[in-house]
């Protein structure tokens, strides 16, 4: 019995068990054990086996709230060593890999850019690893994750910091993402989309410039019901020929400031088709972005 689509059934209505037994061709007894599971993912629902089962919270977060939420099947860990890993090594086996989605309440090997240790709390926050095919040349694979990044933004009304950091728009850092390709000599095979998004973490021992939407708003969010809007989002995204970077500036924190990247400052200008940020004319391919008090 496929749980996410026992929990679609009882979302659209309710059942008793003697329907939904009927329905998936199990016992009661089984649809009663699909409820218990469902139940320790966070979702409350109420009814026994021989009542009729109503959802009363969808606010789970698990493998079957996700696979439900999103319509597909979700490879989730609740802890892992890293998702942009799992979510390499099952593209790699797969003749099709795009959409498939690793998600994690946890990693213990998670990254950041530049090989940096990226740190979460446990059950608050969102990391996940979206496999992505764009049909564009491997130089153009950068552009996609500014696009991809922009779209990000939009669902969650914050701004891009280049090259790849969702921030506010006083600085503080909500999420960062570490895309990694996978290509041939003239096509992307495929793109692993590594997203950490801070949620509902509150405390950063250590990290004064980091923040979560809970904190910023003073409400938490259902992080299954995010997920599938910031995936939602990223897949409507076209990246067929030159992908289009006008969200990503208007969403961008780093334009029209002043930066310093290695031992290149001036005044961020515009970001080049290539993805390149422009700083006084100088193409700047990678890097990190400081901002520089005038």
């Amino acid at each position: 019995m496929d749980l996410a689509q026992l929990l679609a059934a009882i979302a659209e209505g309710g059942a008793n068990g003697a329907q939904l037994a009927e329905h998936f061709g199990v016992s009661r007894t089984m649809v009663w054990k699909g409820m218990q599971v469902l139940r320790q993912e966070g979702l409350v629902i109420e009814g026994e086996a021989g009542q009729g089962y109503t959802l009363v919270s969808d606010a789970g977060f698990g493998r079957h709230t996700l696979s439900w939420r999103l319509g597909r099947d979700v490879t989730f860990f609740d802890t892992c060593g890293s998702t942009n890993a799992e979510a390499r090594q099952l593209a790699g086996l797969a003749e099709d890999p795009s959409g498939a989605l690793v998600v994690a309440n946890t990693q213990t090997a998670g990254r950041g850019r530049l090989g940096r240790q990226w740190e979460s709390s446990a059950n608050e926050n969102l990391l996940f690893s979206l496999v992505l095919c764009p049909e564009v040349p491997p130089q153009l694979a950068p552009v996609c994750v500014l696009s991809w990044a922009a779209a990000m933004a939009e669902v969650l009304d914050c701004q891009v910091k280049w090259p790849n950091d969702l921030i506010t728009s006083e600085g503080q850092k909500l999420g960062g993402i570490l895309a990694e390709l996978s290509a041939e000599a003239e096509r992307v095979r495929f793109v692993v989309l590594g997203v950490g998004i801070n949620v509902n973490q509150l405390d950063f021992p250590g990290l004064p410039q980091a923040t979560s939407l809970a904190r910023e708003t003073g409400e938490p969010r259902d992080r299954a019901r995010l997920l599938a809007q910031l995936v939602e989002a990223v897949e409507a995204v076209p990246t067929q020929g030159q992908p289009d970077l006008s969200a990503w500036r208007g969403r961008s924190h780093t334009l029209g400031r002043r930066v310093r990247i290695g031992d290149v400052e001036g005044i961020a200008t515009d970001v080049r088709e290539d993805g390149a940020l422009l700083v006084d004319g100088r193409a700047v391919l990678a890097g990190d972005v400081s901002l520089v008090s005038e």
